[in-house]
């Protein structure tokens, strides 16, 4: 792939990214990611869509600095990739909420660690507790919370730095149909208001044609990029308008055939 060289308007790059893990004595090593190359620009919604084990996670791990590339490179903005950092939230399919903590002092945990002054951290959550719907709840515990109001806190915590990016894998694979589409809603309504750079992992078309910009569907194990779908539809979206659009079902089925024949092809 031949990138732009316009790195002040790429928020993310994946330059010719290949990732493996070591074998052992009885296997050879595992090629999760074969030169990838992805350039994502800034403030726009992608995800990543493919079959199970093509790399998908490890793409975000990645990008998040809790993992390196075998060979390649990833940069954020122009700066490359060593290690987690704060322009950098990152979200889980599990909400992992420390059960010692209030709702409250759960989303300022980060800013708590970095020294921040208690009361614009204190400030800072309640206006995140407010968008996320959580006011009333700020000093229950995690145990006392739904799993979508868990996942809430998980993107209050998450967003309360203002990072730049925010790197979600899976976060509402767990949630009942009803609570992920709510969620899906909430998740659009505060990246429209700032607008950060989402990279987000997914494996239902579905979420992915109602949530992204841009599609990147991936090949089985090595990941690498079988297609790259710009979504048609502008926003604000809205889901039971969106499933009748006439555009709709032609997307969804030839993004589904996409994922279904993801063989590599050269």
């Amino acid at each position: 792939m031949a990138f732009s060289g316009e790195k002040s308007k790429a928020s993310i790059i994946f330059d010719n990214v290949t990732h493996h893990y070591p074998g052992n004595r009885k296997r050879g090593k595992t090629e999760a990611i074969a030169e990838f190359s992805l350039e994502i620009q800034e403030g726009s919604f992608v995800c990543l869509l493919g079959p199970s084990g093509c790399g998908k996670s490890t793409l975000l791990n990645m990008a998040a600095g809790f993992e390196h590339p075998s060979s390649g490179r990833i940069l954020v903005g122009d700066k490359e990739v060593t290690g987690p950092g704060p322009d950098r939230g990152v979200v889980f399919q599990e909400a992992n909420l420390l059960p010692w903590r209030k709702v409250i002092d759960n989303i300022t945990l980060g800013p708590d660690f970095a020294g921040k002054p208690r009361a614009q951290t204190l400030a800072a959550a309640m206006h995140f507790i407010a968008l996320t719907g959580l006011t009333g709840f700020e000093h229950h515990a995690p145990y006392e919370l739904s799993g979508g109001m868990r996942q809430r806190v998980a993107l209050a915590r998450a967003w309360i730095t203002e990072p730049s990016i925010l790197l979600m894998d899976e976060p509402f694979g767990a949630l009942d149909a009803q609570t992920r589409l709510s969620m899906q809603e909430l998740l659009v309504s505060i990246w429209m208001q700032t607008r950060a750079t989402v990279l987000f992992v997914t494996h239902d078309v579905d979420e992915a044609i109602f949530l992204a910009d841009r599609i990147i569907i991936m090949t089985p194990r090595p990941g690498r990029i079988r297609q790259d779908i710009t979504v048609p539809f502008p926003r604000p979206r809205d889901y039971e308008d969106l499933i009748i659009h006439p555009e709709y079902a032609a997307l969804k089925r030839s993004t589904l055939y996409a994922v279904r024949h993801a063989e590599y092809e050269s």
